[in-house]
């Protein structure tokens, strides 16, 4: 039975869980009926609902409403499917690819590269950690032609990986993300490290 019927409260904890379980679901609902980009549901909702991110809409759609409701998932993912190539088309989009693939050639996690494209941007026009990854594993094949910026963008990655678990295991954050120097408040590569300590 409920615990409303035994007169038990809900903890902040289960209101929570059922209100992004809610928003989730509406948030899929609006994609189904209307066919619009993550870009424009969450521009829809922050104007007319309530505050939302492209990230955090991504993120319902393609990590939280797969485990909470599949049949609307299966409805959800020809959309963004379709959607997806189209960005790639954007001047917008295709810099931000060819800035995360920079930052990767010059040493930094995917952990580094959302913190530095997000320095200061608005919460809605922010990335995340999964839409930085699918820049550089999906959307730049598309726009890139050059072989050897492709491999060596796909070993950047395997270093990445590995990195990562000899860090943390496969879960939690980055601790090298964590820990990686700065200079001028941006995240320093090795080669920065080196030079700064010859300087010393």
């Amino acid at each position: 039975m409920p615990k409303e019927e035994f007169g038990e409260q809900k903890s902040v904890a289960e209101q929570k869980h059922e209100e992004m379980v809610r928003r989730v679901k509406e948030v899929a609902d609006y994609t189904i009926e209307t066919g619009a980009s993550t870009r424009q549901v969450a521009k829809f909702f922050t104007e007319n609902r309530y505050k939302i991110s492209n990230a955090t809409v991504c993120t319902y759609l393609t990590q939280r409403l797969p485990k909470i409701d599949f049949a609307r998932y299966t409805l959800v993912k020809p959309i963004i499917d379709r959607n997806t190539p189209k960005t790639v088309e954007t001047v917008e989009v295709r810099k931000r690819i060819y800035a995360a693939t920079a930052l990767l050639l010059r040493g930094l996690t995917i952990p580094q590269i959302v913190e530095e494209i997000n320095l200061g941007k608005l919460e809605t026009e922010r990335v995340t950690f999964d839409i930085v990854y699918d820049d550089l594993t999906k959307r730049l094949q598309r726009i890139e032609t050059d072989a050897a910026i492709l491999e060596d963008v796909k070993k950047r990655l395997a270093e990445n990986r590995l990195d990562t678990l000899n860090n943390q295991g496969t879960n939690g954050p980055n601790m090298s993300a964590l820990t990686q120097p700065r200079l001028d408040g941006k995240f320093a590569t090795v080669e920065q490290i080196e030079e700064a300590k010859k300087r010393i």
